[in-house]
């Protein structure tokens, strides 16, 4: 696997090399640049699986470098994580706009970080088999979504779970017409209850259709958290089990 990390910083970048040559695997191949235009030089004469790119740099920066990529019919598929240390809303609505499959915000936090990136990892190898959830949809009631919303999640952050919660409340402003307060309330049970003992990362998936929200995830460590509180949950809630995965299914009109 080739990894290039694109970032202006020769400090990060060495951080960031560290992390994957020593806590996610010794054989990648690993290419370096400081800016957009040198990492597409590199990407063109390369084959490249994942880029950590920043966003701010000089000569071309990453909303640049993100969007020629996924512009490209032969890079279109590269794996792109956005490390960088912008914030507020519509930096981060920009960056995902460009094609940016993931966002990491610094300053860096290195358990944190390997985490996500162990995970990431296992999601482009796909010669290990891990439950798919797919980036675009994951949908096991079989119903047409029209918004989906993929995130990485990591028991380290607890920034990740008010993330989720900000993307409910900008999906469904009027939360007095959803039992939104009961769905949150679970999560933040289930993720106390792994404090202490899980400290990796995995996916999980929001979509809506026209009458529901629906919530995936394919990490038994957390399905088995939810189903802890299975018989508190609403009764208009339903959940379906796959044979490594769990959708709940939230109706969005009314209680």
């Amino acid at each position: 696997m080739n990894i290039l990390i694109t970032e202006d910083a020769k400090e990060t970048r060495e951080v960031l090399r560290n992390i994957i040559k020593f806590s996610i695997d010794d054989t990648i191949t690993i290419f370096e640049a400081d800016n957009g235009a040198s990492a597409l030089d590199i990407i063109k004469d390369n084959h490249i699986d994942i880029l950590l790119t920043d966003i701010m740099m000089p000569t071309m920066d990453g909303f640049e470098l993100i969007t020629r990529i996924k512009q490209s019919e032969k890079n279109k598929n590269i794996f792109i994580v956005a490390i960088t240390g912008l914030s507020g809303e519509e930096q981060v609505k920009k960056v995902f706009s460009c094609g940016a499959d993931y966002y990491i915000s610094k300053p860096i936090q290195k358990e944190d970080i390997i985490a996500r990136l162990k995970l990431i990892y296992k999601l482009v190898k796909k010669d290990e088999p891990i439950p798919e959830l797919k980036r675009d949809s994951f949908n096991p009631f079989e119903v047409p979504v029209m918004m989906n919303y993929y995130t990485i999640f990591t028991i380290l952050q607890e920034d990740d779970l008010y993330q989720i919660i900000h993307h409910l409340a900008l999906l469904y402003p009027n939360s007095d017409k959803i039992m939104l307060k009961d769905f949150i309330t679970l999560l933040f049970k289930s993720y106390e209850s792994l404090e202490g003992e899980f400290d990796g990362a995995f996916e999980m998936m929001i979509e809506s259709s026209a009458d529901d929200l629906y919530l995936s995830c394919t990490n038994i460590s957390f399905i088995e958290a939810i189903k802890k509180y299975e018989d508190s949950m609403p009764s208009a809630y339903d959940v379906k089990y796959l044979s490594n995965s769990m959708t709940i299914k939230i109706p969005t009109q009314g209680n």
